[in-house]
Formats: C-alpha cells, structure tokens, sequence
C-alpha cells in the first residue's frame, strides 16, 4: 500500500511539475528534446564531454539539453566562457543545488561547491584570497622543493609506488601549507584520512553515482534508514570536521606555545575576528583549501602517464635540462625560467587531458542574454573545457600530443589562424567569480616537479611480465566526474645515471632544516621513518 501510495505522488508530482511547465523561447539549439523527459535517454552515461563536443560541432558553441524542466547550457568556446561566466559572473556564480553536496558541507561552507555565493562564501573566499596572496606562495617555495625532493627519492627507492607518492606529496605539501603539519609517508594518519574521505567525496557527488535527488526533490522525503545516500553523505562530514577539527587544534596548540611556523591557518585563526570568520567557518576554512590537492596530484600522474608514452618528447625535454641545469645539482626555481620545452610538455599535457574537462558547473542566478540567446535563470553551465582544447580549427591535429604547438604559439594556437579573442591562460582552474585562489600555488608545484622528474629519470612503459612486451599506458583510462585523474597505471622509473641517484640521496637529506618546522606535531611511526631516511652513509 505504501509503495502504491508513493508511486501515485510521483506521478502527480511529475505531471504538475513538468507536463505543464511552460516553454522558453530564445534557448540555444540542441538535440532533440522529448516531452517530459526532454533528452534524458540520450544524456552520455560516461564521458559526457566528448559527446557534448560532438554536438558543440553540429549545434554550436553554445547548445542546451533538457533533464525533465531542468535546463542544462553547455559552453564550448573561449568567447561564449567568456561573455557567460567572466562578464555575467554576478548571474553565473551560483552551483548548481545539490542536496548531497549541502548535507556534507551546509550554509555554504565549503567556498568550491557553496551553491550561493552569500556573506558566508565571501568571508571564507576573501580569507582564502589572503592566504594564497602571491607574497604568502613566495615564501612557501622552499617547502614545495623540498617536499619535491622526497618525492624524487621515493621515486628512486620505490619505483612501483610512484601513484601513491604522487598524492604523498601533495596533500603534505598543502598539509604543511595550511595547516603546518606535513605527511612524511602516504600512511601518515592524517594523508590517509584525507585520502579516503576525498575519494568518497569525489564518488557521492559524481554524476549518476547517487539517486537524483536534485531531479526529483521529493527523493529527499525519503527517510535515512531507507536512503543510504543520506547515511554516507553525514558520514562525509563527520569525518570531514573530525580531520579539520584535529588539524585546526594542531593550529591552535602551536599558536599557544609561541611555536608558529607561518601556516596560513596560523594567520587566519590569529586574525579570525579581524576577517569576520566564525568558528565553523575556520573549520571548513582549511578543509576546503586542502581539497584543492587532488588537482595537482591528477596534473602529475598524467604528465608521468604522458614521458612513458612519448619517448621523443621526454627525451627533448630532457636535452634542455641537461643544457640549462647540468648534472650535479636538481633544478632550481630560478631554472624553471628558461625550461621553455619543458612548459610547453605541461601545457600541451593540460591541454591534451584536462583534469576537469567540463569544469566544475555554475548555475544562473537571473536570466541573461547573450544576443538573441536565452540563458535562464536555474541553468545549469558546463565549461566544456575538452572541446575548447580539441577544437581543430584552432589546435592542429588536436588528437596528438605535440608540446612545440607551444613553443610556436603561447597558447598552442595554429600559427595561420587568428586566435579566438576570449581564450586565456588557466581556463581548467575555472572563471569568473568562482575562479580557483590556489592556481599560482598548484602552477607552482606542477613545474618544479616535472623539472625534477625529467632532470632524475628516465620513464618508460611498462614490461608485459609474460612476453617481456612494452605496454603503454591507456591513455583513456580515467576516472569520471569533476576530477579526471589517470586509473592506477604502471610504468618503468630508472634513475639516469647512478651518480644521479645518489645526488637524489643526498638532497633529500639536505631538506632536513627546511621540512622539521612542519614535522612538530608527526607520530612516533613518522618520527622513526624519518629517522631512518634521513642519515648519510
């Protein structure tokens, strides 16, 4: 009876809410929409971008689709990104609502997925300004070089691991950052607990893997014993705050004992009434920030996926740092200034697999028009990043991984083409009001390991363990959603010279007096391996 009951008010739910929901005019053009369900049957189950970029090619840069009443604007080229998401940024800042995403992170505490840019998301964003100022970047790159450097000898002792140490290195990179406590082991309490709750973060938010309780509002009725969603969802922020609550009161008992190492959490809980931040703002403050770290770990392992599998690239790349760092040294900062090839591989490694190739979506707060073209208020807007990096009228034979198209153009454009005017650098690390505080820091982190990667090793694809047969990485094997990080994948990572091997030794020792500030606070487990790590013989 009950379920009859619930069937009966879904029904009359759908027919009130969609049957008679009234048509807009001025949409942009798109697949054929079908009553009621509107292009729900052909909505891409899996890599939604590369079909929204086929029909981008057929309806143009700007199109819709229609999920029941819920419209869905998707962007597909530097101007239209532009003029929707810079220039109407007050209209186009919102995210999209999500029941889950706020059961996890309510009152906008969390600045990335906040549906409403309110008083709270401008607080914790102007704070979060202040922290990633380029002064405060500045003085944190001796800790990114030195975090470098460990990840360059765990690389070397540990070859196989190289996946896992990636992401190592850059939750303890923001880690020590934020919050001044850093993970000198991927088993570090604190790593491992971030590791796990941002990777079911990451799986309960990602499109099709939960009810759609954004769809169907009245799936929200639903009560928890009978919702598992809702029980996972609670049990994300509980261990969200757990782990921001113990880093903040590391924060705090460094603070009180006069023991500071200039974590940006240190300034924003000394000046927190100053910036207007309330004591669940300063919980989710740093929380939010180190989110941010499985960007850069996704850019790493793909450039590593990419040396393996393009031999001639890497070994060019490499020529110029033996030319402009020599051997006896690992690069510098002040080296990354003339390791022109070397960015090049970078760009062309975002370009060729973006991380985010649909961008984090924004949703409209009013209506706008661009043109003759509605886009209105409720939309849902999707960057389609991969289409802008794929597009053949402005990247010559966008399918193949080809780092010069940079040295030729600073944004890889063919050289006989005039350049779309909107495009400009860092479009995967978002747009307008909701662009990412953290670019100048991950940019950073991003260059100084790749110099170091190519300056200690030679990458090269795995061996078929039977046949004795290369295999080369997939390079489509990626996850879903917001953040497209390679799938485990195995290569092979040799030292390039046995003298360079044991300079990685000795570096990584050297680090001592620049990573101790940061380790006040590590277990006895941590303390013993470094212990053990950290003696010359």
């Amino acid at each position: 009876m009950l379920t009859l009951l619930a069937g009966v008010l879904v029904a009359l739910w759908i027919t009130r809410s969609y049957l008679f929901a009234p048509a807009r005019r001025g949409l942009p053009p798109g697949p054929r929409k079908f009553p009621v369900i509107g292009n729900l049957l052909s909505f891409p189950r899996s890599r939604p971008h590369l079909q929204f970029t086929k029909w981008a090619r057929e309806y143009g840069s700007i199109f819709s689709l229609k999920i029941m009443k819920l419209n869905i604007i998707v962007l597909s080229s530097p101007s239209i990104i532009r003029e929707v998401i810079d220039k109407r940024g007050a209209s186009s800042a919102n995210r999209p609502e999500s029941v889950i995403a706020d059961i996890i992170a309510p009152n906008s505490m969390n600045i990335g997925a906040a549906t409403y840019p309110n008083d709270t998301w401008k607080t914790m964003r102007r704070a979060a300004v202040a922290m990633l100022s380029a002064k405060n970047i500045e003085k944190f790159k001796p800790v990114q070089r030195a975090e470098a450097a460990q990840l360059m000898w765990d690389m070397l002792r540990n070859p196989e691991n190289f996946y896992d140490d990636i992401c190592r290195y850059t939750t303890s990179v923001f880690l020590a950052i934020i919050y001044g406590h850093r993970a000198p082991q991927a088993s570090t309490q604190e790593a491992e607990m971030f590791t796990k709750v941002q990777m079911d973060f990451m799986q309960i938010v990602e499109m099709g893997k939960s009810p759609p309780v954004d769809i169907f509002p009245i799936l929200r009725l639903v009560p928890p014993r009978f919702a598992p969603w809702k029980s996972k969802a609670l049990d994300i922020r509980s261990r969200h705050e757990s782990l921001f609550g113990h880093l903040l009161s590391l924060v705090k008992n460094r603070v009180s004992s006069g023991q500071e190492n200039g974590a940006f959490m240190e300034e924003a809980y000394l000046r927190q009434m100053e910036w207007g931040l309330s004591d669940t703002m300063l919980l989710n403050l740093g929380g939010t920030l180190l989110e941010g770290s499985d960007t850069s770990s996704a850019i790493l392992q793909t450039i590593v996926m990419l040396l393996a599998a393009y031999p001639e690239a890497q070994t060019k790349a490499q020529e110029e740092i033996d030319s402009k760092v020599g051997d006896q040294n690992p690069p510098t900062w002040t080296d990354l200034q003339g390791l022109h090839y070397m960015n090049a591989f970078i760009e062309e490694s975002i370009r060729f697999r973006p991380v985010d190739p649909l961008g984090i979506p924004h949703s409209m707060s009013n209506d706008e028009w661009v043109g003759d073209t509605l886009i209105p208020m409720g939309s849902i807007i999707f960057m389609n990043i991969w289409a802008v990096y794929h597009d053949e009228h402005y990247f010559a034979e966008p399918e193949k991984f080809q780092p010069e198209r940079f040295l030729t153009h600073p944004l890889g454009i063919r050289p006989d083409i005039e350049d779309d005017p909107g495009r400009r650098e860092n479009l995967i690390f978002g747009g307008g009001r909701r662009i990412c505080p953290g670019t100048a820091l991950a940019k950073a982190g991003i260059a100084i390991n790749v110099a170091h990667f190519l300056w200690a090793f030679n990458f090269t694809p795995a061996k078929d363990p039977i046949t004795g047969g290369s295999c080369p990485p997939d390079l489509w094997a990626f996850t879903e959603g917001v953040n497209a990080t390679p799938l485990p994948f195995r290569c092979t990572i040799r030292p390039r010279s046995t003298e360079k091997a044991e300079i990685i030794r000795r570096h990584y020792v050297d680090q001592a007096s620049v990573l101790e500030p940061f380790e006040q606070d590590i277990s006895a487990q941590d303390r013993a391996f470094i212990a053990s790590t950290r003696t010359r013989s």
